[in-house]
């Protein structure tokens, strides 16, 4: 970017123009009084290929930024928000204003990539939901979101995403109505007036702006619309996967009446009898008044099996259940009821077509992680995202549902380690292989090591090399790190409304679990750096368990699962710094879980890496002729260094400017390593410095080299 193109200044001359309007001006006019304020340097005023002068191009993309944070609106003409005036008397400066709504946009940007994340396993929900919100009609941000089983906000960063394009998409607005805010808005496909565009379909907006609620589909008649059409499918959309237990209710095996009668039940043993289906939250009151002598938590784990069972389950979905160390799989065939049962051990049924009622499975034959899943204690489980096992089941036990056959999965794998990442770091293609095999054996691996050995480096370069570019996240650990930064926790959040709320907010390891889960035939990694410097246990917390029992569950802190599993293709690469914290305050339980690779400068692979790298940048820049020595000297102060921990690694002196000035060695060693090694002799005499310094060690060298022989005179 030009120094002289002026971001900050042609975004602030826009927002003072709009400072002073009470009402939204028409563009016409404010390009009209910006020709008047904003006078153009040369660099500004050079035609782009689109013909008109750069600036006008850099006032509509800053302007357009300034909308996506909130400052600006150009819906029926341009204004000022009142966080627009707010940050105009905030940030005095041109650079203070163009960072901070910089520095905004990414956060949206990263909001709007993680609400993509997680939403990309209900994408067809909500895109068979929006098919059928029609002309004349509207729906709401929480309306998507309870059917997609998320959050209002995550729906409207989803929908403001550009990669999503879902069609009937401009007909979500807020629940009461009233125009979404303009950061919410996707304009090159949902458009700026979503009111104007309803109201020229149909819709009755009323005079203070607002949509008519009759006109509004409800996650209730949404949900109800979906089961009619999901009914008249031959090939469910969306399907789903459950586990339901019958194999002691009140002290009876159901199971055999269920395979019989091609049925499943519920006990609901004090529940009243219910329209079916019935909202959660009127579901959620009946639960309380006719549960009211059980615990909280029995009221919680009813409701949650009631909802999933009423509502959630559709014809199409698999089921499972089990009974004497068997498992038998089927397809729901049609919707729930409610019979008052003799015996009040099946109040709430629905009818199943049973696949396997004389081939049962044992579960040491069932594929992974399905075993793992029949631990839960809940009588009702969701299984959807185990479905390519389901269906791998299906296919040993040779049952075909009259459906397309699905293409055979890829297995997961490892590439081969490529030469060409052994040329670019100068490490050999065996070692480099050795940690791939490493981390594919154990799914965990720590590179530890002292300083500058490259770690993080490797880490990254070998993860690159395993797996796509997105299947890679990074994180790096510091002391104050805990359990809600890196996989769950609760976080403040603004409603619609202005309220502020807590929503459960997935942490970095989380979404990349629930990537993992949408490819499991890719590997995906997770790079940890400097593991050893947050509280180990207090950040892994439960997960602790599944990072070496990979084929087990356990339930969570905070989210309802109790049945959560790491997926076999989530891989851990941690780098580990032995002069923060001595390895050996490593517990054992971290030691059991991960493979252990050292790198030092006096071992392989390390060892004569700074050499390799030297020969390599003479041979590609004859300009690096100075302090060809740094290698040798390196090799001497490792040799003064009597901790072994405490060695410094080649990196620091890896910078092709230390070898094209002749100060370029001093330089690094006085202000890189000399404070280093100053600081881990704190409280020692600074005499002890002197051996490290650079004279005294290329004296050393010189006094360690053979002496060159005498030339022999020609005959």
């Amino acid at each position: 970017m030009p120094d002289d193109l002026r971001y900050g200044l042609i975004l602030r001359t826009a927002m003072e123009i709009l400072c002073d309007r009470a009402h939204p001006i028409p563009p016409v006019e404010v390009y009209e009084e910006y020709a008047r304020r904003f006078t153009p340097n040369d660099d500004e005023s050079k035609l782009i290929k689109s013909g008109e002068p750069r600036w006008q191009a850099i006032r509509g993309f800053v302007t357009g930024d300034a909308v996506n944070v909130g400052w600006m609106s150009k819906r029926g003409g341009w204004s000022l928000t009142e966080a627009g005036h707010a940050a105009l008397e905030e940030y005095p400066t041109d650079e203070e204003l163009s960072a901070e709504c910089g520095r905004l946009l990414k956060e949206i940007n990263k909001r709007r990539k993680s609400a993509y994340e997680s939403l990309s396993g209900v994408h067809d929900v909500i895109a068979r939901a929006l098919e059928l919100v029609g002309p004349g009609t509207w729906t709401s941000f929480d309306d998507i979101a309870e059917l997609a089983e998320t959050t209002s906000e995550e729906v409207a960063h989803f929908l403001a995403d550009a990669k999503v394009k879902i069609p009937n998409s401009r007909r979500v607005i807020n629940s009461d109505g009233s125009h979404p805010p303009d950061w919410m808005v996707n304009a090159s496909f949902r458009g700026t007036d979503l009111l104007g565009r309803l109201a020229a379909e149909g819709v009755q907006v009323n005079p203070d702006k607002r949509a008519r609620q009759e006109d509004r589909l409800t996650s209730d008649v949404l949900r109800d619309l979906l089961d009619i059409h999901q009914a008249s499918d031959a090939v469910p959309a969306g399907r789903r996967a459950w586990l339901i237990r019958g194999s002691s209710v009140d002290g009876r095996d159901l199971v055999p009446v269920w395979l019989h009668k091609g049925s499943a039940s519920l006990a609901a043993t004090t529940l009243r009898e219910i329209p079916i289906p019935l909202s959660r939250d009127e579901l959620k009151t009946v639960v309380q008044d006719d549960y009211q002598h059980k615990s909280y938590a029995v009221r919680e784990a009813k409701l949650a099996e009631f909802d999933a069972f009423c509502n959630r389950m559709r014809p199409g979905d698999y089921v499972l259940t089990t009974t004497q160390g068997k498992a038998y799989v089927g397809v729901i065939a049609g919707g729930a009821s409610y019979v008052a049962s003799s015996d009040q051990r099946s109040n709430l049924r629905r009818s199943v077509d049973w696949l396997n009622e004389t081939q049962p499975v044992p579960f040491a034959h069932l594929p992974q992680p399905l075993p793992a899943k029949l631990h839960s204690q809940s009588d009702v489980v969701e299984l959807t995202e185990n479905i390519p096992a389901i269906e791998e089941l299906l296919a040993a036990l040779d049952i075909t549902l009259g459906e397309t056959e699905p293409e055979p999965v890829r297995a997961l794998s490892f590439p081969e380690i490529g030469q060409d990442l052994a040329d670019d770091i100068l490490i050999t293609r065996e070692d480099l292989q050795r940690l791939a095999d490493l981390l594919w054996e154990n799914k965990q691996l720590i590179l530890y090591g002292p300083p500058g050995t490259g770690k993080t480096f490797l880490a990254r370069k070998l993860a690159g090399q395993l797996a796509e570019p997105s299947a890679v996240k990074l994180v790096q650990f510091h002391p104050s790190y805990t359990y809600e930064d890196f996989f769950e926790g609760f976080r403040p959040v603004q409603r619609t409304d202005g309220q502020l709320a807590f929503d459960l907010r997935p942490g970095p390891f989380r979404q990349l679990v629930e990537a993992a889960r949408q490819h499991p035939s890719d590997p995906y990694i997770l790079i940890i750096d400097e593991i050893n410097r947050a509280n180990l246990a207090k950040v892994f917390g439960e997960l602790y368990f599944l990072l070496e029992y990979r084929d087990d569950a356990i339930g969570l802190l905070y989210s309802a699962e109790s049945d959560f599993t790491l997926p076999p293709n989530v891989f851990v690469i941690g780098t580990m710094n032995t002069t923060d914290r001595s390895i050996a305050l490593v517990d054992a339980a971290m030691r059991r879980r991960f493979r252990f690779v050292e790198l030092h400068p006096s071992h392989a692979p390390i060892q004569g890496l700074l050499d390799r790298w030297l020969a390599r940048l003479r041979n590609d820049d004859e300009l690096a002729v100075h302090n060809v020595d740094a290698p040798e000297i390196l090799d001497a102060l490792n040799t003064r260094i009597e901790d072994h921990d405490l060695a410094i690694g080649p990196s620091y002196l890896m910078k092709p400017s230390i070898y094209q000035r002749e100060s370029g060695l001093a330089e690094v060693w006085e202000t890189a390593i000399l404070p280093l090694l100053a600081e881990q002799h704190y409280g020692s005499p600074l005499a002890i410095l002197d051996r490290y310094r650079l004279p005294a060690l290329r004296q050393a060298v010189r006094q360690a080299a053979p002496e060159a022989e005498p030339e022999q005179p020609v005959s």
